[in-house]
């Protein structure tokens, strides 16, 4: 089974939804599971407009956010990170890691704040990208 890891900076919003969204289309298609953390996490749950999007969709989310703190990075296969500066972080965080390879830049902005229209609009982008990613 191929792992993949999602990161976005809190991991409440982006990362939560791509990873929902992922494992959803995974299902049934691909040998892939997919998980998710944060570069600078905050809180106890999934933001709640995150939460409303996806349950629109059928999913449901109980997901707490995790910090790539605690976790080991060599075992994902891939790390999918939502911008460039999640990517300079990160390997700026494992010095020594080889981490460039192993990850792939989505450009997607965060929708917190930006109200219900960004955080679809992020939904689809999501869906989008992770529909092209599993079914190639």
């Amino acid at each position: 089974m191929k792992n993949i890891l999602i990161v976005c900076t809190a991991n409440k919003t982006r990362s939560v939804m791509a990873m929902e969204i992922a494992n959803k289309l995974a299902e049934k298609t691909a040998q892939i599971r997919f998980h998710s953390a944060g570069i600078a996490v905050m809180g106890r749950e999934a933001d709640n407009m995150a939460k409303q999007v996806l349950a629109r969709a059928g999913i449901e989310t109980g997901h707490v956010p995790t910090s790539v703190e605690d976790l080991n990075l060599d075992i994902y296969d891939e790390i999918h990170v939502m911008t460039r500066r999640h990517k300079t972080a990160l390997c700026a965080f494992y010095k020594g890691a080889e981490l460039d390879e192993k990850i792939r830049v989505l450009d997607i902005e965060d929708p917190f704040g930006k109200g219900e229209n960004a955080y679809c609009d992020c939904f689809d982008r999501l869906k989008e990208f992770y529909e092209k990613f599993i079914n190639g």
